[in-house]
């Protein structure tokens, strides 16, 4: 009877950390889970700030009128850039 009261109460307590370990473990990714969207949410803000802002204040043209000068556009072209400003100094 002895053995039977052991293993009882042996799996009740290997069951009461196993439901310790998971209560944890289910907190720590909601808190995760809810820094990542305050995060999103932060750069999402940060995203429509910046589109507001270039709808505000569009991107001048040069002098010359040749091109615009937008350094965030991924397909800038720099050596061309410099190209047409050292052109244009020589005429």
């Amino acid at each position: 009877m002895s053995t039977a009261n052991v293993l009882r109460y042996s799996l009740l307590g290997l069951g009461f950390l196993v439901g310790v370990k998971t209560d944890f473990s289910l907190r720590s990714e909601a808190k995760h889970k809810e820094e990542e969207d305050k995060y999103q949410a932060k750069l999402k803000l940060v995203e429509e700030a910046r589109a507001e802002y270039r709808k505000l204040h569009p991107v001048k043209a040069m002098e010359g009128g040749k091109a615009e000068v937008n350094l965030d556009d991924p397909n800038f072209d720099f050596g061309k850039f410099i190209e047409d400003s050292v052109g244009s100094l020589k005429a």
